[in-house]
């Protein structure tokens, strides 16, 4: 592995995948590494009166705040990576946006903070292991 896409979401899982990276490097050497949180969009009643300025302001702060102890483990490690900030349907996003930056390799937790939907995987894990090309490595 070179470049690595890691979404994050605040979750346990996310961390631990955070975490391995970190390992990774400290026994392979460095990687471009890609932090990316994506939101989803926001349904219409969701947003009813709200400016679009502070629609994205808002998904914007969720998404820092959902990076922040990925972003603050890798500073404090020494490690160097760039953080993204998307919006859409989860899977489908981070699986694009790993091709636009040329990654290879994507690195998640096996499940996040999303529904119980997914038992053993988490059901944008699944996704993204249906819909990669890309090597993905789950975390538990």
């Amino acid at each position: 592995m070179r470049r690595v896409l890691l979404p994050v979401d605040g979750s346990e899982h996310a961390y631990r995948a955070a975490q391995f990276v970190a390992d990774f490097v400290n026994q392979h050497g460095a990687l471009e590494i890609h932090v990316v949180n994506v939101e989803p969009i926001p349904l219409e009643w969701q947003t009813h009166g709200m400016e679009t300025a502070a629609i994205k302001a808002h998904l914007a702060a969720r998404a820092h705040l959902a990076m922040h102890p990925v972003l603050h483990f890798f500073n404090e490690s020494g490690i160097a990576c760039r953080d993204h900030v998307r919006q859409g349907e989860v899977a489908e996003t981070v699986v694009a946006l790993a091709d636009e930056l040329g990654c290879d390799a994507i690195v998640m937790g096996t499940r996040g903070l999303g529904a119980i939907s997914g038992l053993a995987l988490g059901s944008a894990t699944r996704k993204v292991l249906h819909l990669s090309r890309l090597p993905v490595v789950c975390i538990k």
